[in-house]
């Protein structure tokens, strides 16, 4: 008979601190984020004070949805200056992010991670739907997040992870046509939940994925000027246009201590590609 164990041994330790560290995060972020995040497995790796170091890269197309809609300052003729915006839905958002990654076990099953890095950002005319392009400048992002084994039976482990991840994203709204500035800001608020199964081979390359809940938040900006003096300015709440997706990745034994994370995750309006290099010491 195969030995069964259930490895978190410290009761809802583990999960007290984690529920307070994202509401911590959560209370602090005033609405920013930004999408998909790499997630890695959703079990832990790492054994009680053993740290983890790496780079992640990961690139993400998506939908978000715009809601709630104001203006203001904008002369028309045949409505007031201040109003509801109309909401739409924003297409094909592209990001592109690389972090800086450290880990750390802190109980037998269960480790902490934060990732420090630069996200950037493009999308095409779907704002104003004019053949206008965003390109975003390069701006700071950070996740924090927590992964925990909580059965494991042989080489296969169940458990769960959760990440926050944070970022403001600036750049210019450009079209042909258009001769004056248009500026946008976007704060984006993220939260992934995956709950899954990390299978381990003799040579230690390992197969990890299962279903997540993908939340995304936040508010989106754009200021443009028509002529001197007149500034319009629209303002949107952003909403994630799904919550249920699926992730497949693999981690690949490279060196002792050293490995290669590629991951794929998916909901029915995102799609992400993901790499982790991680050493551990």
């Amino acid at each position: 008979m195969q030995k069964r164990t259930f490895v978190l041994k410290h009761g809802n330790k583990n999960y007290v601190q984690l529920v307070t560290i994202v509401f911590l995060l959560i209370s602090l972020a005033d609405s920013g984020a930004f999408a998909l995040d790499p997630m890695g497995p959703t079990t832990a790796g790492l054994r009680q004070g053993q740290s983890e170091i790496g780079i992640d890269y990961i690139s993400s197309t998506m939908d978000i949805e715009l809601n709630s809609g104001k203006y203001s300052n904008y002369p028309s003729p045949d409505k007031p200056s201040a109003g509801e915006a109309e909401s739409f839905k924003l297409k094909d958002f592209e990001t592109n992010k690389i972090y800086a990654n450290f880990s750390y076990g802190i109980w037998e099953g269960c480790e902490l991670y934060l990732r420090l890095g630069g996200v950037s950002t493009e999308f095409g005319d779907s704002i104003w739907e004019a053949g206008e392009k965003f390109d975003g400048d390069t701006s700071f992002s950070f996740c924090l997040g927590s992964r925990a084994t909580f059965y494991e039976i042989g080489d296969l482990k169940i458990g769960r992870l959760i990440q926050l991840s944070w970022a403001n994203l600036d750049g210019d709204l450009k079209a042909p046509q258009w001769p004056q500035p248009d500026s946008v800001n976007i704060d984006l608020l993220e939260v992934q939940f995956a709950i899954g199964a990390t299978y381990t081979a003799p040579n230690g390359t390992s197969i990890y994925g299962g279903p997540f809940l993908h939340f995304v938040d936040g508010e989106i900006e754009d200021k443009f000027t028509l002529e001197p003096g007149v500034n319009p300015e629209f303002t949107w709440d952003i909403d994630e246009s799904s919550t249920f997706g699926g992730y497949l990745g693999t981690q690949l034994y490279i060196a002792e201590n050293t490995f290669l994370n590629v991951e794929y995750q998916r909901t029915s309006s995102a799609d992400a590609f993901g790499l982790s290099f991680l050493c551990r010491f």
